[in-house]
């Protein structure tokens, strides 16, 4: 695996893991743990078009946490893509 692709998956796993508590998951159903790694992903994603498009100043953290405190924003994000 070349170095630019390893580091492209690290930095996935670290945001997985800083915005959802990813490794302190216990899940034990492997296919549990597939389909919540791919929701996890899909929010993610979602997070980060809305973030390129909208507010490219604020932390996926804080756009994040806007989408719990108010759930009209977490509708706009997915309206949006």
């Amino acid at each position: 695996m070349s170095a630019r692709l390893e580091w492209s998956v690290e930095t996935m796993h670290r945001l997985l893991d800083v915005h959802f508590s990813e490794d302190a998951c216990r899940v034990i159903d492997k296919n549990l743990q597939r389909n919540l790694n791919l929701f996890r992903k899909v929010a993610l994603n979602y997070v980060k078009l809305y973030k390129e498009k909208h507010r490219q100043k604020s932390t996926l953290s804080h756009i994040m946490l806007d989408c719990l405190i108010n759930p009209l924003n977490l509708k706009m994000i997915l309206s949006e893509n």
